[in-house]
């Protein structure tokens, strides 16, 4: 049995397997491998990582997981979690068929952008077209910005 699992392996999910390591809790971090933030060049706002390709921070942080042998890491996604049959924590299926078991149940998977259907908008989110000024803002900082959106929001975004 896990003391922890983490469903999530971005900078969230990251930073808590490293505390939960330090503190030498059996620890299981599961992630697909797929980060919201794939298709940017650079993540911006995260202090002494500004500019820093997602794909290194994640590097980043498996390296420094690896000192703590109570943290394992699984790229696979969690499909189903549930309360365990004898009703003491969870009990977690996995993708590729196994079932672990844990006392905690963290979840640090993130969000998923749901892109409305206007032609050639996928092909430039997170390169020319972003969902926060406030962290892509400064790369495109002196020209027209327009702001998409549908709710209270994206109009304070707007006018911000």
């Amino acid at each position: 049995m896990f003391e922890v699992v983490i469903v999530g392996g971005g900078p969230a999910g990251l930073n808590a397997a490293l505390l939960l390591g330090r503190a030498r809790r059996r620890v299981l971090l599961c992630d697909t491998g797929a980060p919201r933030n794939a298709p940017v060049a650079h993540l911006h706002g995260l202090l002494s990582r500004d500019g820093l390709p997602p794909d290194q921070l994640g590097r980043i942080g498996r390296e420094q997981l690896a000192p703590y042998g109570s943290v394992e890491l699984r790229q696979v996604q969690v499909e189903a979690a549930g309360t365990a049959g004898d009703g003491e924590g969870f009990a977690v299926t996995l993708a590729d068929g196994t079932r672990e078991t844990t006392r905690r149940l963290l979840l640090a998977s993130g969000v998923v952008d749901e892109l409305p259907a206007i032609d050639g908008l996928a092909g430039l989110w997170g390169r020319g077209v972003f969902n926060c000024p406030y962290c892509d803002g400064w790369e495109v900082r002196d020209q027209p910005l327009a702001v998409l959106g549908a709710d209270q929001r994206a109009l304070q975004l707007a006018c911000s």
